[in-house]
Formats: structure tokens, C-alpha cells, sequence
């Protein structure tokens, strides 16, 4: 593919005569070029090095760059498969592996090498597994929701990015003017030079008569894509820096992409003029202006985004574009985003080889919320995309044709222009996978049947292992589900799932192991208390109460955990996670052989984040007139308190006692005799005494506006009237 979305060059030169066994030139000239991003000048000198014996880190590595650049997936692929064997390859060498074998279909390899990759990122909340092979299955479910053919007017030369010019045109960008005159070719990817050409779109939704636009825009160096107004009056275009007849490039001597204005004259389009954030030392290229041109998006690798390249916007201020905005990561990814478009109802388009995809850039499309947010990037799916490049997407105001480009197999050549028709509303899937597994041989279990059951224990659906022990199950979003195996000889095992995040992953996996019916399992799932979903990152640690030994285990995403126990002895779990309070349950396996000891049978296994300064109000505490003294009921509602205050022995909290203006201003006395006395029983407990401050506020610190001499409800009454605790303090 002519992958417009970054820096062109345009210089012609040739690798200088060489002694023909020493490959050292060879490798110092490709060098140069290579830094100048002339990538298929590059190629020749480091492949000639490599005839004479050069094929060491160095130079592999930079062919498999070179061509990786290039879209030249099948020669990456083979140089990328020698880079990952050197001691020294870095992650990015098995991202570039992973993302050249999945362009070539391979897509359980890619997977492998991807989740490799992402073994290697240390960000908080990356995934640890890409799911490549579910992905493909994914986009690849719904073949009959597009028609897609290609245009009539694409040749053996690079055909891409159609934009609008009105409703009855297009201007598209084409090196098909190779043959006349002199033909120049780029030193990136020694393909004739692109410039911009208008086509009339047929009845049937076709192209035709494409002829080169008229005017100034063309130039000696490369043009496109571009964007219009509505009715094709003025035409926003991406070309090399270059204006007034002087090239603009950036002290390293590269010639970056920017933008530029033009108006229509009579058919054609003059009157060239700047983009205001031109900057000849980044790429700002690929504009696409909203239908009611008051925002113009683009792609930049201005400093300050996310990686690779990212989509901005401009708003109209009155006549000067504002500052651009980067749309966030929502859209934009450590790796490349380019080609938006904006429909009718606002709705971005655009592609990406950093969200999930079938393989190179791949066609989203991600529905505008409003106050500058956009939904999570909905994948459009085969047979608009497919293993190569797929971008340029552009649909009409009613939402049902259009057209893309690709550099797919079967084309004309390089990149073709396709035309697609919609059949029906995008919408976003959600799935769960994963690989049922032997524990004892940790081998994955073929043809086995797995269950998907809601949260209230009902089977929604059944499948079966594939050859590679997976299985797959469509689910909604912000549900909760069980996943269930079992087989003869294996104890039933189940893992758990909340959707209510799943729209930034749109699939997750959740292993489902399986171990050997024999022995004491404990087994348990966390929960949040005041938030859907269950708990990742909790360490639950099993002490063995007569030796003492302990184990741990850190539950996934699903907060399951499981343990092996030894038969007739005592145990303390313990549930810890930082920024959480802690729990701790007693387990025997007194005159137990062999079982499953399900940890939430014997206590709900909630975890409730510790927030300082955020009152906590008891609810079984009641006072006679004028006592201070607990009732059973309270005794026990304070007991719960004082067992998690000694498991979380780094907490100090205030008690607070409150009453309602008609107890006067000397109710706080009888409120602080109230706070010692709850105070005390927590110390009786266990509870140190200095981890406690009692506090009788009495109407000090009333809710409402039920003061003293106001008329109030009781109900408004009993808002004031209260007993509290607060965490004040978390000692270190």
C-alpha cells in the first residue's frame, strides 16, 4: 500500500558503485536512506549486503522494518520470523511479527506472538491476552451485511481516498499519470508520484469518467487525501510540504505531510492556501471536514498524543480554527489511526492497526454521544475489511453506500478503490472465550461441553471445545455470567464474568481449569460492594493453624480463586487489596476427604473500599430515652465492626453519635457517654482503644434544616438523628 498516512519522500537517488565483496557500503547507504524513510531505496542496499553475507541483527532487522513500512507483509513476515530469535529483539519486534502474520491469515501464530508482546507491557489495566483468533471470527460472523465490488475506474497504479465533492462526485488519489512525461518516483516505496482526480459517481453507485482535477492543486509531489464542503466549493487536501513553488522540509530533511486550502474557481480549484497548524517538523495530513463545516478533523504525530499517528480536531472560532484537540484514547492507540471521515449523523469513521482488527489497517466506526465524546470504535467487519490494508471509508447521507480502498489480493493493483453497499445498522458484538484445561497435564480439553449461565444459576447457551480446547459464547453487555465445565474424574469447575466494562475489550477470556476429583478444594469469587463486577488483584493467603504454613494466590478478572487444603486441620483466609478492607474466615477441613469448600457458602465475599472522611452509618443501633446503654441487637451489629477493624489493624476511625434539634443543646453530653460506651465494647473486642476517638456531637451537625424551633417531620427528624463511623486515619 502507498501509505499516505505518513512523512513521503520524494528525492531521486541511486545507491552509489560498491566494491562487490565487501557489503559495509552497502549497509552504510541503506542506512542513510533508511533514516531519510526512503524505505525502498533501503531495501536494495540491505538486501545486496545481505547476498554478501551481511544477514546478521542489524541488517534483518531493518529489512523486516523496511517492509513492515512498506505493507509488504509476506517479505516481513520472513525477516521478522529471524529478528525474534536475536537475544535482543525488543517488543516492538514481536508486536511488528505478530501484526505481519496476522495481514497473512495466520492468525493462532499472530496470537502467540502478540500475547508475547503483551507479556512484555507493564501498563495497569493492559490486556494480557490479545484474542486474535476470536477477533477473526468476530468481524468475520456477518459477511452478508455489506456488498462490496470493485470501481470501475481503478488501474495498475495506487487508486485510494475518495472524498465527496457534492453528491454526485468524488475526488480520489491516483499515481496513474506515471506515463506522462518524465516519471517520478518516490524514494519511499519507488512508486509514481500521487495526484488528486475527480470522478462522477454512476446511478448504480459506480465511478466513472475520473479525469485530473483542474487548478493548482497538483503538483510535483504527492496529493491526498482530501475533504470538501458540502456543495465541493472548497477542497481541504493533504500534500507534501510544499507551497509557492518551495519545497518545506524539516531539519532532518524529510518532506512531512500537510495541509492545504483550495477553492473552486469554474471547475477548477486555485487560490492554494496554508492549514494553519502546518508544521514542517511533524505530519498533519488526512483532513475530513464535519457536513456542517465547523470541525475539521485530521491526522497528526504531533508530540503529545498516543503513539504512531493520532486523529485531532479543529473547531470554527468565527473565521480561525481553534487549537487542535486529540479525540483521546477511546479513538486514538500506541499505534496508528488515520483516514477519519464524518458522516451525516456524526459518526466518526476511521482506521487503525491498533484496535482489533483482521489484519493491517482496519475500517471503524465509533457513534458521536455529544459534548465532544465518541462510543467505544465499532470494527465494520468482513467484507469490507479483510488481512491487508483497508481504509478511506466514506458513506452517503443516507447511511447506505459508499465507498473504501484496499490493497487487498484480487485487485487491479497496489491500492484499488471498492464500492459497498450497507444492508444493515453496524452494531457492537461482545463475546467471552477462552480454553478449558486439564490441571493435572495442564493440557486443553478437546470437544468438551461448556455451559453459559446467568447470575441467578439459569444455562443461557452450551458449546462445545474446538480442536484447540476453546470455546466462545456471545453476551451483553453489563451482565453477569457463570462459565461452567465439567468431565468424569474432574471436580465441576465455573469461572465468572461482568460485562459491565467489556466495551474497550469486546472480548474476554476467562480459562476455565479443570482438576482431579480427589482432595479438598477451596474455592471462592469476589465481589464489589458498591460497584458491579467482581474483584481482580486480591490476594487470598490460607494459613494453616497448626503449622502456620501459609499459601497465597491473587484471584483474576473474574475474582475466582481456588486452593488445594490438607484434610483435618484448621485455616485462616485471608482477603487482601490494597484501598480495600480486608476479611478474614475460618476453614476446617476437620473429617474431610476429599470436596469442594465453596468460601461464599460461609460468607459473602464482598470487598468495600476503605474511603477516609466518608461517614458509615450503623443500622441497628437504637437508644431508650436518655440511655447510653447497647442492646443485643447493637452488641452484635458492632462485633461485625470490631472482627474487621482487628483484620485491618492500620485503620483509625471516629464514632460519632447525633441528635435532632429537640434534644436541646445538652444532648451532647449524653451523646459522648453514648460514643464511649460503643467505644468500649469495640475495645473489648480486641479493638486498641487509641484507634478509636468517641465524639457525641449532639445537634451540632445536623443534616437538614430542622434546627431548633423549626417544624419537622419525624422522618426529617431521624435524618439528624444518627450513629456513625468514619475512618479518619490509615496508619502506615
Amino acid at each position: 500500500m502507498m501509505r499516505g498516512y505518513l512523512p513521503l519522500l520524494f528525492a531521486v537517488a541511486s545507491l552509489v558503485s560498491q566494491a562487490q565483496g565487501n557489503p559495509d557500503p552497502y549497509v552504510n547507504e541503506a542506512d542513510r536512506y533508511f533514516q531519510q524513510m526512503a524505505y525502498a531505496r533501503a531495501i536494495e542496499g540491505y538486501t545486496k549486503a545481505t547476498e554478501l553475507g551481511a544477514v546478521n541483527e542489524h541488517v534483518t532487522k531493518r529489512l523486516a522494518e523496511c517492509y513492515i513500512h512498506l505493507g509488504r507483509t509476506d517479505e516481513a513476515e520472513r525477516w521478522y520470523a529471524m529478528v525474534v530469535k536475536f537475544l535482543n529483539r525488543e517488543p516492538k519486534d514481536l508486536f511488528n511479527y505478530a501484526e505481519a502474520l496476522k495481514s497473512n491469515g495466520k492468525y493462532a501464530e499472530a496470537e502467540e506472538w502478540m500475547d508475547l508482546y503483551l507479556g512484555t507491557i507493564t501498563t495497569e489495566g493492559a490486556p494480557k491476552r490479545s484474542n486474535i483468533s476470536g477477533f477473526a471470527r468476530k468481524f468475520t460472523s456477518d459477511m452478508d451485511r455489506f456488498t462490496v465490488r470493485s470501481a470501475s475506474i481503478n488501474t495498475p497504479y495506487s487508486d485510494f481516498g475518495t472524498t465527496w465533492l457534492g453528491p454526485g462526485k468524488v475526488a480520489f488519489s491516483s499515481a496513474r499519470n506515471a506515463t506522462v512525461g518524465i516519471e517520478r518516483r518516490a524514494a519511499w516505496n519507488d512508486q509514481p508520484f500521487l495526484d488528486l482526480f475527480i470522478a462522477e459517481v454512476t446511478p448504480g453507485g459506480d465511478l466513472a469518467n475520473a479525469g485530473s482535477m483542474q487548478g493548482a492543486v497538483n503538483s510535483k509531489v504527492h496529493e491526498g487525501p482530501a475533504t470538501a464542503s458540502a456543495n465541493g466549493d472548497v477542497l481541504w487536501f493533504t500534500r507534501n510540504g510544499y507551497f509557492n513553488g518551495k519545497t518545506q522540509k524539516s531539519t532532518s530533511g524529510i518532506n512531512r505531510l500537510a495541509i492545504y486550502k483550495a477553492y473552486n474557481k469554474g471547475g477548477a480549484y486555485d487560490q492554494v492556501e496554508q492549514f494553519l497548524y502546518n508544521n514542517s517538523e511533524i505530519s498533519v495530513g488526512h483532513p475530513a471536514l464535519a457536513p456542517d463545516g465547523k470541525r475539521l478533523f485530521f491526522v497528526s504525530d504531533m508530540p503529545g498524543g498516543y503513539g504512531g499517528s493520532d486523529i485531532y480536531v479543529c473547531r470554527d472560532l468565527g473565521g480561525q480554527w481553534g487549537e487542535p484537540e486529540n479525540l483521546g484514547s477511546s479513538i486514538n492507540t500506541a499505534q496508528n489511526e488515520v483516514f477519519p471521515f464524518i458522516g451525516a449523523d456524526a459518526t466518526l469513521y476511521f482506521s487503525s492497526n491498533g484496535h482489533p482488527g483482521l489484519g493491517g489497517l482496519d475500517i471503524f466506526a465509533a457513534k458521536y454521544l455529544g459534548l465532544d465524546e465518541y462510543a467505544a470504535p465499532v470494527n465494520v467487519g468482513a467484507p469490507v475489511n479483510g488481512m491487508q490494508d483497508d481504509f478511506a471509508f466514506i458513506i452517503d447521507t443516507a447511511n447506505k453506500k459508499g465507498f473504501f480502498s484496499s490493497n487487498r489480493h484480487g485487485g487491479k493493483g497496489d491500492d484499488d478503490i471498492y464500492v459497498f453497499e450497507m444492508l444493515a445498522p453496524l452494531e457492537q458484538r461482545f463475546l467471552c472465550t477462552g480454553v478449558v484445561i486439564d490441571d493435572e497435564n495442564g493440557s486443553p480439553l478437546i470437544d468438551l461441553e461448556v455451559q453459559l449461565l446467568d447470575k441467578d444459576g439459569a444455562v443461557l447457551g452450551t458449546t462445545r471445545t474446538d480442536a484447540r480446547g476453546e470455546y466462545s459464547f456471545p453476551v451483553e453487555k453489563d451482565k453477569e455470567y457463570v462459565l461452567k465445565a465439567e468431565m468424569k474424574g474432574r471436580f465441576p469447575s465455573e469461572q465468572h464474568l461482568s460485562t459491565a466494562r467489556i466495551e474497550e475489550l469486546q472480548i474476554v477470556s476467562r480459562d476455565i481449569h479443570l482438576v482431579p476429583d480427589a482432595g479438598i478444594w477451596l474455592r471462592g469469587t469476589t465481589r464489589f460492594a458498591d460497584a458491579p463486577g467482581f474483584v481482580p488483584g486480591v490476594v487470598v493467603s490460607v494459613v494453616n493453624m497448626s503449622s502456620f504454613y501459609s499459601e497465597s494466590q491473587t484471584t483474576g478478572e473474574g475474582g475466582d480463586f481456588s486452593m488445594r487444603l490438607q484434610s483435618n486441620e484448621e485455616f485462616e483466609v485471608l482477603l487482601e487489596k490494597p484501598g480495600y478492607f480486608s476479611m478474614s474466615i475460618p476453614v476446617s477441613t476437620i473429617g474431610m476427604k476429599n470436596g469442594i469448600i465453596v468460601l461464599n457458602d460461609k460468607r459473602e465475599l464482598v470487598l468495600e473500599a476503605i474511603e477516609q472522611g466518608v461517614a458509615v452509618p450503623f443500622k441497628a443501633i437504637r437508644w431508650a430515652q436518655g440511655d447510653a446503654r447497647l442492646d443485643e441487637t447493637a452488641r452484635t451489629e458492632l462485633d461485625v465492626l470490631a472482627e474487621r477493624l482487628n483484620v485491618n489493624p492500620a485503620v483509625r476511625i471516629e464514632i460519632g453519635v447525633h441528635s435532632d434539634a429537640r434534644d436541646g443543646i445538652d444532648a451532647a453530653k449524653l451523646d459522648q457517654r453514648r460514643a464511649e460506651a460503643i467505644a468500649d465494647h469495640l475495645a473489648k473486642r480486641g479493638v486498641k482503644r487509641d484507634r478509636l476517638v468517641a465524639k457525641g456531637y449532639g445537634i451540632a451537625r445536623l443534616k437538614n434544616h430542622c434546627a431548633p424551633g423549626v417544624q419537622c417531620t419525624e422522618a426529617e427528624h431521624a435524618q439528624n438523628r444518627r450513629v456513625e463511623y468514619t475512618v479518619v486515619e490509615i496508619l502506615p
